[in-house]
């Protein structure tokens, strides 16, 4: 296998890699939205159901200290589960956040990788190009030594021809 095979091969596993990655950030993105959406639903629930135990709470006291005492406790519970629904609303919402930065992030290295992807790509075809013209450049030098070695063994039979008449003219 050659280099370029190899490259290309590893261009290839690479460009598959960036596709599913994607993918599963698509997934991702999706299920942040189904939490945030059940998240929603939970503080309405919970809203709802404070509401009923207080309705409640204030159908089934009897005497007036005690209803008091119930609805002071009730009060320092509901206060209590409001600041934990908060504190965890807002842990969430720090979560989702910081998962959706993570996410968009991916989605710039993506981009980035296939931006340079497109320059190796672009690097490529230009050597290419290079090298065919390095090609042709020693195809014309080949030419031009043929040109000039046949030039050369001309010369060389008139200098044997004219030895042979220099012979036969001393001879002669």
């Amino acid at each position: 296998m050659t280099d370029k095979s190899k490259e290309t091969l590893e261009q290839l596993n690479k460009n598959k890699t960036e596709a599913e990655i994607a993918d599963e950030l698509g997934d991702l993105r999706t299920q942040l939205n189904t939490m945030q959406n059940t998240l929603n639903q939970l503080n309405s629930n919970q809203a709802a159901s404070f509401q009923n135990i207080q309705s409640q709470g204030m159908q089934t006291q009897q005497g007036q200290q005690t209803s008091n005492q119930l609805l002071q406790q009730m009060s320092k519970i509901r206060n209590q589960a409001q600041q934990q629904q908060q504190q965890t609303q807002q842990q969430l919402q720090q979560s989702i956040q910081q998962a959706m930065n993570a996410l968009n992030q991916v989605g710039q290295q993506v981009q980035t990788s296939q931006v340079l992807a497109q320059m190796n790509q672009f690097i490529d075809q230009a050597q290419q190009q290079l090298n065919q013209m390095g090609q042709q450049g020693m195809q014309a030098q080949a030419g031009q030594q043929g040109m000039h070695n046949q030039q050369n063994q001309g010369g060389q039979q008139e200098t044997q021809a004219q030895r042979q008449q220099k012979q036969q003219g001393m001879h002669g």
